[in-house]
């Protein structure tokens, strides 16, 4: 089995175009100007479009600002949008909801955060069972948005079985 690391760096490649509404569609969702931080940005592929008004972290891939976890990253500065495109999907409800609070201190009144979220259901495309994913559903975004003073403006069903949402901070 390999490691978690290891499956992110030598075996994932990503394919945005895949995706109907977390794909290449937001780039259509944001203003000239925003500040967006791209939590688990892998390639970083939404870099060249927004050049220096997006930071992009992840713990694995040299591709990104920053090579830093979200739970050790300190924000340098306010965002306006936040892209969570697969990266708050591991482990179990404690471990997510750790992340989510995070995201809920850091954000400001107006932030809109654009989720891809895996149900963890099926085979992951890794085919790797030590990768816990976190199952996701629309009722644990309702529960988890009213919690953290989020409202949710949009979610639905995302290509596959992945789960597309966007929140808005109150």
């Amino acid at each position: 089995m390999k490691k978690f690391s290891k499956i992110w760096t030598t075996d994932w490649k990503p394919d945005y175009s895949k995706f109907k509404y977390s794909g290449w569609a937001l780039l259509d969702k944001i203003k000239s100007g925003e500040q967006i931080l791209d939590i688990g940005c892998g390639y970083n592929l939404f870099k060249p479009y927004f050049g220096n008004n997006l930071y992009g972290i992840d713990p694995y891939n040299s591709a990104a600002d920053e090579q830093i976890n979200w739970q050790s990253y300190k924000p340098h500065k306010n965002f306006d949008v936040f892209f969570v495109l697969g990266s708050i999907n591991f482990k179990d409800e404690t471990y997510v909801e750790f992340q989510i609070a995070k995201l809920s201190d850091v954000a400001k009144k107006g932030c809109r955060v654009y989720w891809r979220q895996n149900p963890g259901t099926g085979p992951h495309s890794l085919n790797s069972t030590d990768i816990p994913f976190y199952p996701w559903t629309k009722e644990r975004n309702r529960y988890f948005a009213k919690k953290y003073n989020f409202t949710i403006k949009e979610i639905k069903q995302d290509t596959g079985d992945r789960i597309y949402a966007e929140w808005i901070k109150n």
